[in-house]
């Protein structure tokens, strides 16, 4: 490095799960990362548990080229307290928040110890459930107000937790979620797939009813089931499939690696997905960049896919018989110029304009510091 070069960025990403987790929101970080990380001097901040497990991971790894350090917890999923020192934090130049959680809280207070500017990116906030709404709303209103007010950027995935950011009075910038598209992969097969994280609010159970209706219609038509989530999620899940008699139809992969997870989505033709709550619909552009079609439960986040790519299929999954009905009479009226419609509005949201506009952010950010 000469006498007139800068150097690199010090940028840590603060994140409750990391990989070996799956989902959306590891994803997101998984792959701003390692564009990140030949500029940058990039380290992953995480939990040192998966929830719904004992089992601790290293406390400190490289993965490519990025550092990952984990930090002791209590607490689960919903609420947990990290171990987690001011000195840790200093060592940076600059801390991306992605969440808003309990390592968003502590961080911000420590905003007013000297630790570096934090920018926080919402991913759906933790709005994912109904349960607690009241308490959440509260939270929300008070607590996350103040930790929101301490972010010099913050970014929304979605106009939908814009808006949500705007009622207790936090401007944000909406900056969707962009994805690493996959080839061309749809041959013409009409199975279903859903990937990501088997959860409450994820309302995987609710696709096995509609499924079945399906089947009557069609007995070689297939469900593929692909994710982790704790063990007694997957034990319901299983038994939800038996109780339908559909285990020859429904199939449960658990996580599969990109490779694996390609060779099944040639087979399919749609992803589906239930979900009561989501913070964009990452899983569901992905899909459509392999020119699959996304048949979505109705709410905020998928409605805003749906009116911005104008592909697809919006249900309430609530009611399984009509959902399906709706869905078989929609299915004949798709053709090859909707999948390639539905491809060009994802590749539309690839990663290197979204990339360097954080990377713009960054550099904003730090000057204004300085």
């Amino acid at each position: 490095m000469d006498a007139y070069s800068k150097p690199p960025l010090r940028v840590l990403h603060v994140v409750r799960q990391y990989p070996p987790s799956v989902g959306g929101l590891e994803e997101y970080v998984r792959q701003l990362v390692e564009r990140q990380s030949g500029s940058s001097r990039v380290t992953v901040l995480t939990l040192d548990r998966l929830f719904g497990t004992s089992r601790k991971l290293k406390k400190v790894q490289r993965v490519n080229r990025a550092v990952v350090v984990r930090v002791r917890y209590i607490g689960f999923s919903r609420f947990f307290i990290p171990f987690l020192s001011p000195k840790l934090l200093r060592r940076y130049d600059l801390i991306h928040l992605h969440s808003l959680d309990q390592f968003t809280d502590l961080i911000s207070i420590y905003r007013r110890l000297g630790v570096p500017p934090l920018i926080v990116t919402s991913h759906g906030l933790f709005f994912h459930t109904h349960k607690f709404d009241k308490l959440k709303d509260l939270y929300f209103r008070t607590i996350s107000r103040v930790t929101l007010s301490q972010a010099k950027k913050i970014f929304a995935v979605s106009h939908s937790d814009q808006r949500k950011l705007e009622e207790i009075g936090i401007r944000s910038e909406v900056l969707l979620n962009p994805v690493e598209p996959f080839p061309w992969l749809y041959a013409g097969g009409h199975h279903l797939i859903y990937w990501g994280r088997i959860a409450e609010n994820k309302s995987v159970d609710r696709l096995i009813p509609f499924f079945g209706h399906l089947v009557m219609a069609d007995s070689t038509r297939k469900l593929f089931i692909v994710g982790s989530g704790t063990a007694a999620d997957m034990e319901r899940l299983n038994h939800k499939i038996r109780a339908a008699k559909l285990t020859d139809n429904i199939h449960r992969l658990g996580y599969l690696d990109g490779a694996k997870l390609q060779a099944l989505i040639k087979d399919c033709g749609f992803t589906v997905s239930a979900s009561q709550y989501e913070g964009y619909g990452l899983v569901q552009v992905e899909g459509m960049s392999a020119g699959l079609l996304p048949v979505m439960q109705k709410n905020s986040a998928f409605e805003e896919i749906f009116e911005r790519s104008r592909t697809g299929l919006l249900l309430d999954f609530a009611d399984a018989e009509i959902a399906a009905e709706r869905f078989l009479q929609w299915e004949k009226t798709q053709n090859i110029q909707d999948r390639e419609r539905a491809r060009r509005f994802a590749l539309g949201c690839a990663w290197p304009p979204a990339a360097a506009r954080i990377e713009a952010t960054y550099q904003d950010v730090i000057a204004s510091e300085t």
